[in-house]
């Protein structure tokens, strides 16, 4: 997972702020360090700052995907690692929520890689790994199963079928090094 996390902003904290992150939330929770709404760029955060960034179960409610990840960019050191974590398009979770604005898959991510043919930013965030999870009962093992041995097909045909639960995804931050001040 993350390795030495160093500065910390946890995006859309409520009430379960990372233990020492800077928290920034749309409401006035306890913890909440900066209170602002999300969908509206830029944050009132310095550029380059955060070794580590957390988004847990809030992109989905956001307006607009790609600027939001432009936004977790900028405000990233080079080098930077990002958690987001958020329903899998397959889990009743991603669907029953009326403020879910958007459904994401294994590869959604992928989309924020200026590398990617299908890029949709123009700042570059690396995909590390994507990881789904599952429930616990013995239908839910038959999905994991099916995922391990064949992920796309599993989210291709199988996916409403056994369901996921969360998609969980790392990535780094990619910018240029700054010259030498020599």
């Amino acid at each position: 997972m993350l390795g030495s996390m160093g500065e910390i902003l946890d995006i859309g904290c409520g009430k379960a702020k990372t233990p020492g992150a800077v928290g920034i939330d749309v409401r006035s929770w306890p913890g909440v360090d900066i209170v602002h709404d999300l969908n509206c760029l830029p944050w009132p955060l310095a550029a380059d700052r955060f070794d580590t960034v957390v988004c847990s179960h809030v992109l989905e409610h956001l307006t607009n995907v790609a600027a939001v990840m432009d936004e977790i960019h900028r405000v990233s050191k080079r080098g930077a690692r990002v958690m987001i974590i958020t329903p899998h398009f397959s889990s009743l979770n991603s669907w029953e929520d009326p403020t879910h604005a958007h459904h994401f898959a294994r590869r959604s991510f992928s989309f924020f890689d200026t590398q990617s043919e299908h890029c949709c930013t123009q700042r570059r965030m690396k995909l590390i790994w994507a990881e789904l999870s599952f429930g616990g009962g013995l239908w839910d093992l038959i999905g994991r199963l099916q995922y391990r041995c064949f992920p796309n097909l599993w989210e291709k045909h199988l996916s409403f079928i056994w369901r996921a639960r969360n998609l969980t995804v790392e990535l780094e931050v990619v910018k240029e090094a700054a010259p030498d001040q020599g």
